[in-house]
């Protein structure tokens, strides 16, 4: 294009042969033209631009999305009467090698007996009965680091009933659940190991890692239907998203109950 405003004036005649007042004329409007096609490409390149830059965005966000519901899964539609409470610790079994934590969950030998003999339950915590599956675990006690009463027959086991020490199912809260409950057996121990296996969805297993964290070497209770089924004492986090619940052999009946019940959907 250049090369025809350059012999607009002499064509035919060699770039060396146009007279020199010519070529001057000619080349600032030669010039001019490409600036415009530069200007030109620089638009479309800057469109081109916005427009990937728009797309990375847009994948970004769809990959989000998706890992998101990737790594949450589906939620558990089971649960909802389930809970974990700190239970109330007796430190009188503890000692210089095993030091009882502090909290407000925590009460001196006297303190416990106190509160057993009087039946009352202090500020902040309720009794909750104990399950016949607790009882089946335990030969039917009770871990001695618990603050225990009984009423014609019916044990039960003083639990926090504080907002922070109580994961539940707030209104106010992430919503969890079960996702599934199953009866397992192993033998990685030599004899067979039966247990109900309770499955967290991701939320619920996430939201149980960190209650357990916050409360290590404290005591909780775990609560179904409002009974006590096994009373914990937290060595270290829960991190797995399920909780493996033994029971002595010829307790199939008791363990079915217990499963038959998390997996009820009910509200």
């Amino acid at each position: 294009m250049g090369c025809s405003v350059l012999r607009s004036k002499s064509f035919g005649k060699p770039f060396s042969h146009i007279p020199h007042e010519e070529w001057q004329l000619s080349f600032p409007r030669s010039r001019s033209i490409m600036a415009g096609q530069v200007q030109k490409l620089m638009k479309i390149t800057g469109k081109i631009v916005l427009l990937v830059g728009g797309l990375c965005v847009l994948a970004a966000a769809v990959c989000a999305g998706f890992c998101s519901g990737h790594l949450n899964g589906a939620p558990g539609k089971f649960g909802r009467n389930l809970e974990f409470r700190l239970a109330a610790l007796n430190t009188e079994h503890f000692d210089q090698f095993n030091r009882a934590p502090d909290g407000f969950d925590v009460f001196s030998g006297s303190q416990a007996r106190e509160i057993e003999e009087s039946g009352v339950a202090p500020a902040g915590f309720k009794w909750f009965p104990v399950s016949s599956f607790y009882l089946m675990d335990t030969g039917g006690g009770i871990e001695p680091r618990g603050i225990i009463r009984a009423v014609n027959e019916q044990k039960f086991l003083l639990v926090a009933d504080r907002p922070e020490m109580i994961l539940t199912h707030a209104a106010n809260a992430p919503a969890w659940g079960v996702k599934s409950v199953e009866m397992t057996a192993t033998y990685k121990y030599g004899p067979v190991v039966k247990a109900v296996e309770i499955k967290l969805d991701d939320t619920g297993g996430e939201l149980l890692r960190q209650f357990t964290q916050k409360y290590i070497r404290h005591s909780m209770a775990v609560i179904v239907d409002g009974q006590v089924i096994i009373d914990l004492g937290l060595l270290s986090p829960i991190r797995k998203k399920a909780l493996g619940l033994s029971f002595p052999a010829g307790g199939e009946a008791v363990a079915e109950k217990l499963r038959d019940a998390l997996t009820s959907e009910r509200k």
